[in-house]
């Protein structure tokens, strides 16, 4: 037998009750006479794991059907990613919501998590609590409700913020009140996540809160200023404002999905234990059924004439011990209310990159990432990229981007890295970025190191003061200045060829150098000088002409 409970306020979700022996978290059909460990799941999960699909449709009969379909879009996508994001209250000049106005998008994100399965994580309405006290942690008044049903003046809750003064928070003084909301064990911090989410790190039993903690914290925004974290509030929470805009989840409203997708176990696959079973996991799909009247559509949403702003009525079903499955959903927005409809994508913001400059032979990795309000799946591509470089798209909302020259790459490029969106339009944004990579220069000669090696056939680390392509070594060895490009030892070797980086061979090639200087064709460095300058013997006359090349003729013909 079921019996149906009063329809709760303002964004609040209308539950059907159970006379099977249940038990509630911070889930839908969590209360006094249900009991406070249940588990609740989308329509679709009978405890076998996999995907869990839900399809969304709007009631081709609602008023303005049309004009829901992006926000929906929007909704779908943000559980599909579900993404903990951080700063999610936008308000004002921070959104794109006109004054007077409720953001449709944002009040049809909550109702969804009601239709999936979540409850509020404040006392909400449903409490009977005034306004002034309704955002304190969900949670039982700790009274029989059959014997004492609407206690007062107090409702039967213990209510204290505690030192802080802040309600909602760790510190709260709760008496006998039963807490309804699971909270992460390690720091019962709702705005931060663990890796792995099920028993082992999340609980909604008090005993097992850090130590110095009365209550399980909830995301209320007042909160998220107590802990010094920008403007953030789970889409759970009960409540919603003229000219604001809460259209991505918060870390308690993706950990609470993802608790109740650890199956029936209540511990996620990977084996903590022999009472394991991983395949009882599931993941949930929503899919977007559009506007349809179809039989096969999980959760139906219309505008209608109720009277309050919104709410998501569902029944249930028990799938075993303390956990529950969605049978039936359907939301409803009161047709009385000033709907603002989000129906043009905004671009994606790529986050500043900048121009980069690095030398040979060193490696610069760089983050990329891209903030997009409303939320789409984010894709990143790049053009003109070096081959020094890589670029990855981690599929996330973020990339990398490696810039590695090897000695030879200097060079200035510039490249562009693009975000876009898969909103409706798809848009982008872009940054062009410069990329300057720098000649290595190990010894600090004013000649790189590729040019050393490659070009005048010297290592690096055999600095060229004076930059006359002697090293300084071998001109202190034959006694010239290596600060003075006029002054030159004379190695008086007759070896000038190649031209410009000599071989240490004395043939042909270096009497026709020689000749191309003494008929003017070539200007002689001082590089020529030192080697090709043998005229008088052991006594060079600073100069390359035809005695020069005589004697070299002669070395030449003499060698072996």
């Amino acid at each position: 037998m079921m019996r149906p409970s009063a329809k709760k306020g303002i964004a609040a979700a209308m539950l059907y009750l159970f006379s099977t022996t249940l038990s509630a978290g911070a889930y839908i059909f969590a209360d006094e006479i249900n009991g406070v460990d249940i588990v609740t799941h989308p329509n679709t999960y009978t405890g076998s794991g996999g995907t869990v699909t839900v399809r969304v449709c709007i009631d081709p009969s609602s008023p303005n059907a049309t004009d829901m379909e992006y926000s929906v879009q929007n909704n779908v996508d943000a559980y599909n990613q579900l993404l903990p994001t951080m700063d999610n209250v936008k308000t004002g000049g921070n959104n794109n919501i006109p004054s007077g106005f409720i953001d449709f998008e944002s009040v049809a994100l909550h109702e969804v998590g009601h239709c999936l399965g979540m409850a509020h994580i404040n006392a909400a309405t449903e409490s009977k609590l005034p306004s002034s006290k309704s955002n304190y942690t969900k949670a039982t008044n700790g009274t029989d409700p059959d014997l004492d049903p609407d206690p007062d003046p107090d409702k039967g809750f213990d209510l204290d913020p505690g030192p802080d003064g802040v309600i909602g928070s760790n510190d709260d003084v709760r008496g006998n009140d039963k807490n309804l909301v699971w909270f992460r064990r390690s720091n019962n911090d709702p705005f931060t996540i663990d890796t792995v989410i099920d028993s082992t790190t999340y609980s909604r039993d008090t005993v097992k809160l850090p130590t110095g903690h009365s209550f399980a914290a909830n995301a209320d925004r007042a909160v998220s200023t107590l802990l010094s974290y920008p403007k953030t509030e789970a889409v759970m929470q009960q409540g919603t404002f003229y000219d604001e805009a809460q259209r991505t989840l918060g870390h308690d409203d993706v950990a609470t999905l993802r608790y109740a997708a650890s199956g029936i176990d209540e511990l996620e696959s990977g084996g903590r234990g022999q009472h394991n079973n991983a395949a009882d996991n599931y993941s949930i799909v929503l899919e977007n059924g559009g506007i349809s009247s179809s039989t096969d559509c999980d959760i139906s949403m219309s505008i209608t004439s109720t009277a309050g702003l919104a709410f998501c009525e569902v029944g249930g079903q028990g799938i075993g011990p303390n956990h529950v499955r969605i049978t039936t959903a359907n939301i409803q927005f009161g047709q009385d209310f000033n709907w603002f409809f989000n129906s043009s994508n905004t671009a994606p913001i790529l986050n500043t990159i900048g121009n980069q400059t690095l030398s040979e032979g060193n490696t610069l990795v760089i983050p990329i990432s891209a903030t997009d309000n409303p939320l789409n799946t984010l894709s990143f591509s790049t053009t003109g990229l070096p081959s020094f470089a890589s670029f990855v798209d981690h599929d996330d909302g973020t990339a990398t981007l490696t810039i590695s020259p090897a000695i030879g790459d200097a060079s200035l490029s510039t490249m562009t890295v693009t975000v876009s969106d898969d909103g409706a339009p798809a848009l982008s944004d872009s940054e062009n970025i410069d990329l300057d990579i720098a000649v290595l220069d190990s010894d600090g000669d004013g000649i790189g190191d590729y040019d050393e090696i490659n070009i005048h056939g010297t290592l690096p680390g055999n600095p060229d003061s004076d930059g006359d392509f002697i090293n300084d070594g071998d001109e202190i060895n034959y006694g010239s200045d290596p600060l003075d490009s006029l002054s030159w030892p004379n190695f008086a070797d007759a070896d000038i060829a190649p031209l410009g980086s000599p071989d240490g061979l004395i043939n042909a090639a270096d009497y026709l150098i020689a000749q191309r200087i003494v008929l003017g064709l070539i200007t002689t460095t001082s590089l020529e000088l030192a080697h090709g300058d043998i005229y008088p013997t052991g006594s060079p006359d600073g100069v390359i002409n035809t005695s020069d090349l005589i004697l070299i003729l002669k070395l030449i013909e003499a060698a072996p």
